[in-house]
């Protein structure tokens, strides 16, 4: 095998390299979909929270 397709051989492995890596990357719905996902999540601990708080407020303030 001569120099010229060694070369040609290993530069077309690096750019098949390349573009299976690109393949893996997660598109914009992925990303999007994942960021609503832990917004939700957020707001759910948040509402929680909230709930408890105001539960243990009511409880205290009943009784006067």
């Amino acid at each position: 095998m001569n120099v010229l397709n060694k070369l040609a051989l290993g530069g077309a492995s690096i750019v098949l390299m390349f573009g299976l890596t690109a393949c893996d990357k997660p598109g914009p719905a992925e990303t999007a979909g994942k960021k609503l996902d832990e917004t939700a999540s957020e707001v759910s601990k948040k509402i929680e929270s909230a709930v408890d708080k105001a539960s243990s407020e009511i409880k205290e303030q009943a009784p006067k």
